[in-house]
């Protein structure tokens, strides 16, 4: 692997990708334990990793070693002009999070960050504010950070190289695999579970027509007997509570049946908050899924409560 790919081996690109999302993690992660008090799994993967910040900082790294080809722009972290650094890493991790969101937002249909109630954001995909922490981000990162790993990584032995990689890709194109299967199984669930509140509310509804419609009827039925006979009137009532009777039960027995079952779906759900579905559910942003955010709001709320 001595191939290089815009000024970088593949060996630093994958060993970049790697570091920098695990990075990220940390930082998501850091960041919502102070915020919200508690420690949430950020990301879109069930491992330590978000993806995101690795492809920024190569992307910001290929777009300086292409700017040093062309124009002779300084490449040297150590010696690279300061606003450069911020200006390109502004631009382009901003370009790889609104990317990055676009594709998760129309493939998923959920959203794992959501800038809509902040000015100056492009769909709620991007906004100013984050643009330009990320190019600060990017600007410390490439001058402070990024010197120190490439010394390391120069350290490791070519074996040691391959091994650990292909360890950690494995690992990471398992979890890619797992993660997409389980957004895929957890939005037929919700779908299921809409349907089931569907059922329920018409058979609530269904319920107090029936009582009211036999209610009429038993009346309607009872002023025709009282030109007949009691027994008659008696034997009427009898038959039409009777039927009532059967109906509610067989109404309420399916009721109770479907709410046992969603609230059961309900716990698997969000049995585990740190992986798997309870994880991604804990994880989409506020109104973020554009077809079950109802649902996921009172799932968050079961939790909390």
């Amino acid at each position: 692997m001595t191939a290089a790919v815009f000024g970088m081996t593949v060996y630093k690109v994958l060993w970049y990708f790697m570091i920098y999302s695990v990075l990220g993690w940390m930082i998501e992660v850091s960041f919502h334990a102070v915020t919200m008090g508690k420690v949430v799994n950020r990301g879109f993967l069930n491992g330590p990793l978000c993806p995101v910040y690795g492809c920024g900082v190569i992307l910001v790294l290929s777009v300086l070693n292409i700017l040093g080809s062309l124009f002779g722009v300084e490449t040297d972290l150590e010696k690279a002009s300061t606003p450069l650094l911020f200006f390109v890493g502004m631009i382009f991790a901003t370009l790889i999070e609104l990317i990055a969101g676009f594709l998760l937002d129309k493939l998923f249909h959920a959203r794992w960050w959501d800038y809509r109630d902040r000015k100056f954001n492009l769909n709620g995909y991007i906004c100013l504010g984050f643009s330009i922490i990320w190019g600060l981000a990017i600007a410390f990162v490439l001058r402070v950070v990024q010197p120190f790993f490439d010394r390391i990584i120069d350290m490791i032995p070519v074996l040691a190289d391959e091994i650990m990689l292909g360890i950690m890709y494995l690992i990471f194109a398992f979890d890619l695999v797992i993660t997409v299967m389980t957004i895929l199984k957890l939005n037929r669930q919700l779908e299921q579970m809409k349907n089931m509140e569907a059922a329920i509310l018409k058979l609530s509804d269904g319920m107090s027509e029936v009582i009211a419609g036999t209610t009429l009827k038993t009346v309607d039925r009872i002023e025709e007997g009282k030109q007949k006979n009691a027994l008659m009137r008696e034997e009427i009532k009898a038959s039409v509570q009777e039927a009532r009777d059967r109906r509610e039960k067989a109404r309420a027995d399916h009721r109770k049946a479907l709410e046992e079952q969603y609230e059961h779906m309900k716990k698997q759900l969000m049995y585990h908050k740190l992986f798997g579905t309870g994880m991604l559910l804990n994880n989409y942003s506020e109104n973020g899924h554009s077809r079950y955010q109802d649902i996921i709001s009172k799932l968050r709320e079961r939790t909390v409560s």
